[in-house]
């Protein structure tokens, strides 16, 4: 039996009588309770005495298991009048405070003592510490007892064990009232009261034992002695055995007088059986009555994650040690990541920490950074700031104030994060560095886009532990079976629960829900495997006003106005009180089913698979159509969200309503493109272009404004993908946008075509020595007839289309865009050229430029104000630093960048960071590390569609195979590279076939002289050409190569690139030495190999990187 709920303070007095004629009483007056269906209910959740029905077991029961078509309705009906009975004053839309709704059912919220079984219960429980108020209480108890329990319902299924307990408590309570009336010295009450009782029950021997200590203390001993004997012979005939041992003592005592039979004695009487209600299925223990504390006692607590929980703790107290910490929870949907955050957030604020929780939103249309809105507001901090820092700070000030031991801030479902968001998380991890924060951010691994997993790469530093969720232990599923009613749990229910689940929290709980109310055979023979189905099964189930109602709510998102919905119900008046309740009774079922969780104005789908599974279960024209009305319906209010309207307009539109449409998406999408945070407006251009494409503005006969309207949507959204980092996806919807452009033929419109990627560069756009022929023959037609700002641009979109294929056009092409953007104004074409101009400073011939380059881009960046030509710009210091051999300025450097960095930049920084780490493994020594660090980085740029990933790891394997002194084993991997790029490769091809032994092909290709490219990889290369010329005996051309390369003495071969390292250059300039006779050189050169390596050794050791 659950324990008594405190009085609600209902506004009437409020009592049921259920011992006997089924009664309710309103302010002491009788009032209706309505037809047999209503009473049947409110009787059947009375005998769960406030535990939680569920639905499906009230139907079972009020139906005799033989429900009609609408029994759901039916009990939704009954459930609402009932409503309307015992609360006539409760406002619309209040929530029910005596007839509850609660997952996965209904419950009766009344104090103990205004329900006649449960008072009568609780008296006889606890009759009290003396005898005259034990006599006194069970007085009081047994004078309820008008009739049978339950009336006309005595004889129902779920009623009969229910009236056989109750009877036995009654008997216990007359055996413990005469009890007590013995040990008060009134042994005459006795002997009146259970001479009938003992004929009615004649083998309950303690009936017998009390009338006979009465009849001898009342001086009638042969009454006494045959009370006796009628139980034994009673006991003995009919069932075959004997009195227990209490007939026999008193016997005794009464045979020799024993003197203690006449004075008054507690007697001590046990109940013969369990107060508890376990014989009722289908029901979870009554949550406290104040909402705020409901909420809390009906969260599930996570057993099974204890060992988390521990781990999260220890964390925590890391943090409040030693400053700000980080701890990445993973797990699929359904895993129990928000479980286990909540769990964690409550156990730390029993310890006086303050936390805030932010949830990323699970559809389009929110605003910008809006878990950390949520934060903001949690904390007590205004949260309308529009740009990210702004955000941040607020964040760093709110938390500020706060006392205790620490902080939480737990970030819910990041792989929903916008760049906004993650950006914010960034700056106040660097900010608060030294504070007592923990960071808990939860995310499902299968959808972790890559800014997510690069915003993790770049916090390393802080991150303490990343918990991968496994599936839950025995204990876990039997906590999350009970509490949905499924109790006892059978060892085979449990094994069928564990493989058809996998321990995942919510699948667990929503297949227990199924056998609770169906039984096993059913769940392990129609369950589908995926949670979609059974969520949709259980749909299915409700009433179709019902789904009707989740199909609207799911149109609207995971969350949704009561307001919205009532005014999209079909035929909705919004001043028809009808409708209205029809809406109200359908979001009842749906929380009654666990569906969804209401508050006063508000609906929210209780899990994202809910309305994800409603959502995509609409028929698509369905869909598009209601998206539609939604919008039309938001936009006729006086206040309404322009994110949201741009949101249902753009899934909503058709042929006729594109252009309306048109004119809510593009504003939104502009005003996110204006900010920072540029690729957070991927979705809304793409929306564009598609409003474009299908309003037929992509026709050759369509009003040129309206083509130029979809190409400058479709150049928008290469800016904002660059700014993502699709760098693929960018150029396919570039190539796009071109063609549309020339076939109009405005080269104005073309110009700005080949000018719209607007994002500085970090890692190439383009395939290794691929070039794009639709690009650059554009480019070089547009080029010669363009002057002033528009020059410029062009200029730098040449110089990253021919960058790596015509290293010396580049070269110019970046040049002059620098000298025009220096003459100029304009500092973000400024950013543009100076980034340009540093990406073609890589190679050798600009080696001293660089970091020149990079100082001047970083004071200009900071002076625009751009984070994103400011990562650009301190990954040039980056390279610069690499090149001159210095590792802590190098990593300082990429530093600040992952800090600065926003978007697509983080991406492209954690590649870089990446291939870093894989040359640091190889400074280190540590081969092996280095050689699973390229492989998974090559692996991650392949799966992320990234240019160049498949190169990336056959130029690891380059790497690791020159520090361990042979390349034969990779020769056939090697003559694939030189045919298809003999330029690049040939030097590599030669060095293999030497290792290979096959030294007259290695000659017959050296002959042929092949050139290298002067770009970022030259020096590299040129490590190969010395070494192979030097093995070959080449030596007229070893010398000129040795007069080139002597600049370069003191540097690290390739370093300058950040992702490669060949050991110095003076180990191949020391070859090449004795190869033309120069042995003091190569000496020196030696010499020179031995002070490098000491610098490098200095570097990792100031890193933290050595030994």
């Amino acid at each position: 039996m659950a324990e008594g709920v405190e009085d609600q303070a209902h506004p009437h007095s409020v009592r049921v009588s259920m011992l006997g004629a089924i009664g309710l009483e309103m302010d002491s007056q009788p009032t209706d309770l309505g037809p047999r269906g209503q009473r049947a209910v409110l009787a059947r959740l009375v005998a769960a005495g406030g535990h939680v029905v569920s639905t499906d077991r009230l139907i079972d029961d009020l139906w005799n298991g033989e429900p009609p078509p609408k029994a759901l309705s039916s009990l939704q009906a009954h459930i609402s009048n009932l409503r309307r009975v015992v609360e006539p004053d409760r406002p619309p839309r209040a929530p029910a405070r005596i007839l509850v709704s609660e997952p996965p059912g209904y419950a009766l919220r009344l104090s103990r003592d205004s329900v006649d079984v449960w008072e009568f219960e609780d008296l006889v429980d606890d009759p009290g510490p003396d005898a005259v108020t034990r006599h006194q209480r069970l007085t009081k108890a047994l004078g309820m007892w008008t009739g049978e329990p339950y009336g006309p319902y005595a004889t129902e299924a779920w009623a009969i064990p229910e009236v056989a307990r109750l009877t036995e408590r009654r008997m216990t309570a007359v055996e413990q009232r005469a009890a007590a009336a013995l040990d008060l010295g009134r042994p005459d009450e006795v002997a009146a009261a259970l001479p009938a009782l003992c004929g009615q029950y004649p083998t309950r021997e303690e009936l017998f034992r009390l009338l006979a200590h009465a009849q001898y203390q009342l001086g009638r001993q042969a009454e006494a002695m045959d009370t006796l004997r009628r139980v034994r012979t009673y006991l003995a005939d009919e069932l075959g055995v004997d009195p227990g041992p209490a007939i026999g003592q008193l016997e005794q005592a009464i045979l020799r007088h024993d003197p203690a039979l006449l004075t008054p004695t507690r007697s001590v009487v046990a109940p013969t059986v369990p107060s508890a209600t376990a014989t009722l299925s289908d029901t979870t223990e009554a949550p406290d009555i104040e909402q705020a504390d409901r909420e809390t006692a009906s969260r599930h607590q996570p057993a099974g994650r204890e060992t988390e929980l521990e781990k999260l703790d220890e964390h925590a107290r890391t943090a409040a040690e030693t400053g700000l910490r980080i701890v990445w929870v993973t797990a699929e949907a359904g895993g129990g990541k928000t479980t286990l955050a909540q769990t964690f957030s409550e156990r730390l604020r029993a310890q006086r920490w303050t936390t805030a929780v932010g949830h990323c939103p699970e559809v389009d249309g929110a605003p910008s950074a809006w878990a950390w809105r949520e934060i903001l507001e949690s904390l007590g901090a205004a949260h309308n700031a529009d740009d990210p820092f702004q955000l941040a700070r607020r964040v760093v000030a709110a938390a500020e104030q706060t006392t205790g031991e620490g902080l939480l801030l737990v970030l819910d479902d990041v792989h929903r994060a916008d760049s906004a968001t993650l950006q914010v998380l960034r700056q106040v991890v660097t900010w608060m560095a030294q504070r007592p924060v923990l960071v808990v951010a939860t995310y499902r691994p299968s959808e972790a886009g890559a800014e997510l997993l690069a915003s993790g790469a770049s916090l390393v530093a802080v991150t303490v532990d990343l918990l991968a969720l496994q599936g839950l232990s025995d204990a876990g599923i039997e906590d999350i079976a009970h509490s949905v009613g499924l109790w006892p749990l059978t060892p085979g229910t449990l094994d069928l629960l564990r493989s058809r689940t996998d321990g995942n929290p919510l699948f667990v709980r929503e297949l227990a829900k199924l056998v609770a109310s169906r039984g096993p055979q059913e769940a392990m023979t129609s369950v589908p495997v995926g949670i979609r189905d059974v969520l949709l099964r259980r749909i299915d189930r409700l009433p179709p006003d019902t789904a009707s109602m989740l199909r609207l709510a799911a149109v609207c998102g995971r969350e949704a106005e009561i307001d919205t919905l009532v005014t999209l119900w079909p035929t909705s008046d919004e001043t028809d009180s009808d409708t209205e309740d029809v809406v109200l009774d359908a979001i009842d079922s749906a929380v009654v089913a666990g569906l969804l969780t209401a508050t006063v104005d508000r609906v929210r789908f209780n899990h994202v698979l809910v309305r994800d599974a409603v959502y995509d279960a609409i028929p698509a024209l369905r869909r598009r159509r209601m998206h539609w009305r939604t919008m039309l319906t938001l936009r006729a209010r006086a206040r309404h969200d322009p994110d949201e309207l741009a949101h249902h307009a753009a899934l909503g539109a058709g042929t006729s309503t594109a252009v309306e449409a048109l004119t809510l998406v593009e504003p939104v999408a502009r005003q996110r493109f204006a900010s920072e945070f540029k690729a957070d407006s991927v979705s809304l251009w793409q929306a564009g272009v598609d409003l474009h494409r299908m309003a037929g503005h992509d026709h050759p006969t369509a009003d040129v404004a309206d083509r130029i309207g979809l190409i400058d949507a479709m150049r928008n959204l290469v800016t904002a993908l660059a700014y993502k980092g699709d760098v693929n996806e960018a150029r396919a919807r570039r190539n796009d946008a071109l063609g549309l452009a020339q076939a109009l033929g405005d080269r104005d419109v073309i110009l700005d075509v080949l000018t719209c990627w607007r994002t500085p560069h970090i890692w190439t756009t383009r395939p290794q020595g691929g070039a794009d022929p639709v690009m650059t023959s554009a480019v070089l037609e547009m080029l010669p007839s363009v002057s002033g700002a528009a020059r410029t641009r062009l200029l730098v979109t040449a110089a990253m289309e021919f960058e790596g294929n015509d290293p010396g056009f580049a070269i110019a092409c970046s040049g002059e865009a620098v000298d025009l953007a220096r003459a100029g104004d304009d500092l973000e074409l400024r950013c543009a050229a100076l980034n340009a101009r540093a990406f073609t400073a890589l190679g050798p011939d600009l080696r001293f430029e660089l970091p020149i380059v990079a100082a001047e881009s970083l004071r200009a960046a900071e002076e625009l104000g751009s984070l994103a030509y400011q990562a650009a710009a301190h990954w040039g210091m980056f390279q610069a630093r690499s090149a001159e051999t210095d590792l802590p300025g190098a990593v300082a450097a990429m530093d600040r960048g992952l800090q600065t960095a926003s978007s697509g930049r983080v991406g492209e920084l954690v590649v870089v960071l990446s291939a870093y780490k894989a040359v640091l493994d190889v400074l280190s020594g540590d081969l092996e590390a280095a050689e699973i660090a390229y492989a998974t980085l090559s692996a991650n740029l392949i799966a992320a569609g990234l240019p160049n990933g498949a190169d990336l790891g056959l130029i690891g394997k380059l790497v690791v195979a020159w520090h361990r002194g042979s390349f034969a084993h990779l020769i056939d991997e090697l003559l694939a590279l030189y045919r298809q790029a003999p330029a690049r490769a040939g030097w590599v091809y030669v060095v293999g076939l030497l290792d290979a032994g096959r030294t007259e092909e290695a000659r017959v290709i050296a002959e042929l002289r092949p050139p290298s490219h002067r770009d970022y990889y030259w020096t590299a290369m040129e490590a190969f050409h010395a070494r192979a010329l030097a093995r070959l005996g080449l030596v007229e051309e070893g010398r000129e190569l040795y007069a080139e390369l002597s600049e370069f003495s003191g540097t690290v071969a390739g370093l300058n690139s950040g992702s490669v390292t060949f050991g110095p250059m003076d180990v191949v300039l020391a070859e090449l030495a004795e190869l033309i006779g120069d042995h003091e050189a190569a000496a020196r050169h030696r010499e020179v190999v031995v002070e490098v390596e000491e610098k490098i050794r200095r570097g990792l050791a100031e890193i933290g990187r050595l030994g």
